[in-house]
């Protein structure tokens, strides 16, 4: 591809500046040269004229032949062109010929627009590659290093193919693996300093090299080595088992743990749980002027008949019906009528079938009465 770089500081390079010095300048002298100077370096890189431009191209792009007269002598003048004789056909013609100077402007040549695409050419070969590859394996033949075909172009380690004569169309005797700072370093070398290493007896070929030969080239190969797979290493614990370590399960019971029957002793001391764990029987012992009734609650049960409210079954709905002060079950209470006519009387609170209170609530009793004493002189 053709391409023209004009330098940033163009405009104000001591060659452009020169135009101010012309015993006839004018205002417009310098901008107008520079201009056309510019034009007429576009169209002498666009037609791979490698800094030539024809005394047609100068006239069109003056726009007039008075005007080309006098842009052409200040261009002179300043340095921007010289005057040569070009051979056209067999003919001798008159020409300029641009100053090359990288500050001003700057463009590919044609042999070397040829030789990069030559060099593309040959890359594109797998004729040529396939076997250059094979041959060399994976590792550079300036300085043994192994190279990477998929890296980065900008990488040290980037694999290319390098044409041992530059400027020439490409072998497989002519071209060799190269990493990418060799390539850079290289460059063309015209004068071939750089020596080529020995071909490898044993080259080095890795997987990826390995399967783009046997893929992409139809050349089974396998690879000569391949990379130690790396494994993350759980380290030791300090003490004991680690702390992700899943801990084993712990055996559910089959059958629920059953609640603790009412008339469980409760334990002498003192308690840290809140007043909704306080035992049933430390409220039992209070006294009648110190219980508040509960909040009705109102149930119905569930019989083979239907459903029997607290109203119809006679019950009060209020804690503790049925029952004397001291909370238990009163003499003579019965169970609800719905139970049937043959429902039994329930027992005497000191018969064997209810154990004796403990000592301590026993104890927990008469201390309810003194206080109560105290309380209400007429008890």
């Amino acid at each position: 591809m053709s391409w023209l770089k004009q330098s940033d500081v163009s405009a104000n390079h001591p060659i452009t500046l020169r135009a101010l010095e012309m015993e006839d300048a004018d205002d417009r002298i310098l901008n107008e040269v520079y201009g056309w100077v510019n034009r007429c370096a576009t169209q002498s890189a666009a037609h791979d004229q490698d800094y030539i431009v024809t005394k047609g191209t100068a006239v069109a792009m003056a726009g007039s032949f008075s005007r080309f007269e006098a842009l052409a002598a200040a261009a002179i003048f300043c340095g921007y062109l010289t005057e040569v004789m070009i051979t056209v056909e067999g003919e001798n013609r008159k020409a300029f010929k641009l100053v090359e100077e990288e500050d001003l402007f700057h463009m590919i040549l044609k042999a070397d627009k040829d030789w990069t695409q030559q060099r593309q050419a040959d890359n594109r070969d797998l004729a040529k590659t396939g076997p250059v590859r094979l041959r060399d394996g994976d590792a550079c033949r300036y300085c043994g290093r192994v190279v990477g075909w998929g890296a980065d172009r900008k990488s040290v380690r980037w694999g290319s193919i390098d044409h041992v004569v530059p400027g020439e169309p490409g072998t497989v005797a002519t071209m060799v693996v190269c990493c990418g700072q060799c390539n850079s370093k290289r460059k063309n070398d015209p004068n071939s300093i750089w020596k080529t290493l020995p071909i490898p007896s044993e080259p080095h070929i890795g997987p990826a090299t390995a399967a783009w030969l046997t893929d992409k080239c139809g050349i089974p190969t396998k690879p000569t080595y391949t990379r130690i797979p790396t494994e993350s290493v759980t380290p030791a614990p300090v003490n004991g088992q680690q702390a992700t370590e899943v801990p084993p399960a712990v055996e559910q019971p089959t059958v629920a743990v059953p609640v603790e029957d009412e008339a469980t002793e409760a334990p002498s001391g003192p308690s840290s749980d809140s007043a909704a764990s306080t035992p049933d029987h430390a409220v039992e012992n209070l006294g009648e002027t110190e219980q508040q009734p509960a909040p009705e609650i109102k149930s119905e049960i569930k019989t083979d008949h239907g459903l029997i409210s607290d109203e119809e079954s006679g019950r009060s709905g209020y804690a503790g019906s049925g029952r004397d002060g001291s909370g238990q079950v009163g003499l003579g209470a019965m169970l609800p009528a719905h139970h049937g006519s043959d429902a039994k009387q329930l027992s005497s609170p000191n018969s064997s079938e209810h154990p004796q209170p403990s000592a301590q609530r026993k104890k927990n009793r008469r201390r309810a009465r003194q206080r109560n004493r105290k309380g209400n002189p007429n008890v």
